[in-house]
């Protein structure tokens, strides 16, 4: 069915949702690397869902979702009418809201990301764009937001197109924000599948040539932080009021020299397990460190107001030459990495049978003895981090 309400924009509703009250019970330990043996699967997004124990990772290239059971190793294929095999899309991003218990997934626009004989992102800002809410319990589409309604509407408000439309993350209410990376603009989509703006660039910040708002999370103080490739900052804003704050823009400290990419992330987590103080970007782009990219870790002792830069983990997990880190998701015990096999230069994708979900938990927990005198203690809760790290 699709409406139009207001000021609102359209939205396609494909099952009714009803969310489950009750209390899940803890997910048993996971630990050590995972190997999730499906054929012609293209990682680019991974999330953990506490609602069921289960790992979902997208499938880039094909356009689907897949299910991993990290205890069994047994995998399950989720198709989305009209976007699967569909060559306009890709399935990038993937999030797991606290507030609605449900899975986010981006199905955004292929041509800003890849055209055939060119490895050019940004160019091309044309195609369709839609977050999809999906119950992780019985893999039912709860809603699917069309936004390029809205991306329509600022791209005529500001004189040029956006898009690049990739990670989502979701305040405590269950509304869902929705960034473009080539553009400096957010959609919010409220509970209920309704996109609207939420936030357009001033001019000084506005760019549409440059990679610019690439991962994002909320806390669970309801603040909403992105990194900001454009600015190499992190972008706060506070949702906990009646109205959000204005966005605040800041650069972490510590920074190695010539880093030149700070902040460029693929995406952005901050693990429950260390309080939301740190978080983990995916910079694929750098290859100071290694050829296969890294993942940046950031901390935060007042609520992402100041940030700084506390090391950097090569992606060197013994991967084949066409395999990256787009992605890190996190487990109640631990933080684990995405291996994902980005096309070639040329256009085209690798074969697969596989990937590889390597835990990083012990390089990370590494890092942050390493920060002592960096990170106020009682942020991080170091007493805990000594018996986490004696155990690994």
């Amino acid at each position: 069915m699709r409406s139009q309400i207001g000021v609102f924009f359209p939205v396609f509703v494909t099952a009714a949702a009803v969310l489950a009250s009750e209390s899940y019970s803890a997910c048993p330990p996971i630990s050590g690397n995972l190997r999730v043996s499906q054929r012609d699967i293209y990682p680019e997004g991974v999330e953990f869902s506490p609602s069921n124990c289960k790992v979902y990772i997208g499938s880039l290239n094909n356009n689907s979702v897949v299910e991993f059971d990290p205890y069994t190793l047994s995998t399950e294929i989720i198709e989305f009418p009209g976007i699967t095999h569909n060559w306009e899309y890709f399935i990038c991003g993937i999030d797991y809201s606290y507030a609605t218990e449900s899975l986010y997934v981006s199905a955004s626009a292929r041509a800003p990301w890849f055209n055939p004989g060119s490895n050019a992102m940004g160019k091309n800002l044309t195609g369709p764009n839609r977050l999809i809410k999906l119950s992780p319990l019985d893999r039912s589409i709860i809603w699917q937001a069309d936004v390029n309604p809205v991306i329509e509407e600022i791209g005529q408000q500001i004189g040029t197109p956006i898009g690049g439309f990739q990670d989502s993350a979701e305040d405590k209410d269950g509304n869902a924000y929705f960034p473009s990376s080539f553009g400096h603009t957010i959609v919010k989509i409220d509970v209920n599948g309704q996109p609207s703006k939420f936030y357009i660039a001033d001019p000084d910040k506005l760019n549409t040539d440059a990679y610019g708002f690439g991962g994002l999370f909320t806390t669970d103080e309801n603040v909403l932080v992105l990194s900001d490739g454009v600015t190499g900052g992190f972008v706060r804003f506070d949702l906990s009021g009646s109205n959000p704050s204005e966005p605040l823009f800041t650069k972490p400290t510590n920074l190695w020299a010539k880093y030149d990419t700070v902040l460029d992330c693929d995406s952005l987590i901050a693990p429950r397990r260390f309080n939301q103080t740190i978080a983990l970007c995916s910079d694929v782009v750098n290859r100071n460190l290694s050829p296969h990219g890294m993942i940046t870790v950031y901390a935060s002792g007042d609520g992402w107001k100041t940030s700084k830069y506390i090391g950097a983990i090569p992606v060197e997990f013994g991967q084949t030459p066409d395999v990256w880190s787009t992605a890190q998701f996190a487990t109640p015990e631990g933080v684990y990495a995405l291996s994902s096999a980005l096309p070639y230069a040329e256009g085209t994708f690798p074969k697969t049978n596989g990937t590889t979900l390597v835990e990083i938990t012990e390089k990370v927990v590494e890092l942050l003895h390493n920060n002592e005198h960096v990170i106020p203690a009682e942020t991080l809760n170091l007493e805990r981090l000594v018996h986490s790290k004696d155990e690994l």
